[in-house]
């Protein structure tokens, strides 16, 4: 697999260069021809269901101030444009860089003839969250994976991972590994899957599937710092893991039934009262296959499919998942 990306700052700096309303108009055709601006909007619009495109919403603003609805909360980020500013300059320094999405590429395997596009872009406007997914085509038909980062939420998400004090470091990590990884992932195995015509209409595959591609993503999301991330999802594998395999077990006789795929839940975390057992135990179990395996046994679950996946799991004396269709 192939992994080709664009990192684009253009939705932040461009931004920040910003005071006026001749100003928009003056760089109205570097806003429009913009790949980060463009995914920013467009997954402004689709959240919110707004047609307002960044121009005129910040001619607007600029001429007679917010609107009501302010959908790429232009009052917050003109109010903190300095730390917006050296913000954004000290992550053009940071190292190690923004972008490992080689570690994903590295996990799928070497042979398989895949090109997955990102575009990348770094915001200080838009829909209010730290970052966001977006996937779009070109004027040609070709698909581009949009992730997004908005720095104007980067202290809110910092304070919800427990930081007490702004982490330059953190926030990188949590840009590189916690976001651009877990989704580029995420959206790079669905490719994969689609590639090899692995199934995912049926109840019971879909869990599977999610089972390694959430898993793994959530692994690449927390490898570089485990104890920081332990004490931050509040697990103990020890006593939550059989709590969470019941679950995942209980789903996966539930999806025998004969209801219609309709018919069952479509986001499985509604079931659970804290988080989805799905993302749980699949999260454990790529950390014990990698810890016994490394990447190597990731690569060979990917490949293989995700009954591999399970069965390497359960072979390392875990609390056992149990998937009717499954030979043990």
């Amino acid at each position: 697999m192939q992994i080709h990306y664009t990192l684009d700052d253009s939705a932040a700096r461009l931004l920040l260069t910003i005071r006026s309303v001749e100003q928009v108009w003056d760089r109205a055709a570097e806003l429009h021809n913009s790949p980060g601006v463009h995914v920013m909007e467009l997954a402004t619009r689709h959240v919110l269901g707004t047609g307002s495109g960044l121009v005129e919403e910040l001619a607007r603003y600029f001429e007679v101030g917010v609107s009501d609805t302010d959908p790429y909360q232009l009052a917050f980020y003109d109010a903190h444009r300095a730390e917006l500013e050296d913000l954004l300059r000290d992550l053009r320094d940071v190292q190690p860089p923004l972008v490992a999405l080689h570690e994903v590429a590295e996990l799928f395997p070497l042979t398989i003839e895949l090109d997955v596009t990102f575009t990348l872009a770094l915001t200080v406007v838009g829909y209010p969250a730290f970052g966001y997914v977006r996937t779009y085509h070109d004027s040609e038909g070709e698909t581009y994976h949009g992730l997004v980062v908005n720095l104007a939420q980067a202290r809110a998400h910092l304070l919800a991972l427990g930081e007490e004090e702004f982490s330059l470091e953190r926030l990188a990590d949590s840009i590189r590994h916690g976001f651009f990884n877990h989704e580029g992932f995420l959206l790079a195995y669905a490719e994969y899957a689609r590639a090899v015509g692995r199934e995912t209409e049926r109840a019971q595959e879909r869990l599977k599937n999610r089972l390694l591609s959430r898993g793994i993503a959530w692994y690449l999301s927390y490898r570089h710092d485990f104890p920081f991330y332990d004490a931050r999802i509040g697990l103990d594998e020890e006593h939550d893991l059989p709590i969470y395999v019941a679950r995942c077990n209980a789903l996966f006789d539930g999806s025998q039934s004969d209801k219609q795929l309709d018919e069952w839940p479509q986001a499985w975390e509604t079931l659970e009262p804290a988080q989805a057992c799905v993302d749980v135990v699949g999260y454990f179990a790529a950390r014990a296959i990698a810890t016994a395996h490394g990447i190597e046994g990731l690569r060979e679950a990917i490949w293989a499919g995700p009954e591999r996946f399970i069965h390497m799991y359960n072979a390392l004396g875990k609390p056992p998942l149990r998937v009717p269709s499954l030979v043990e």
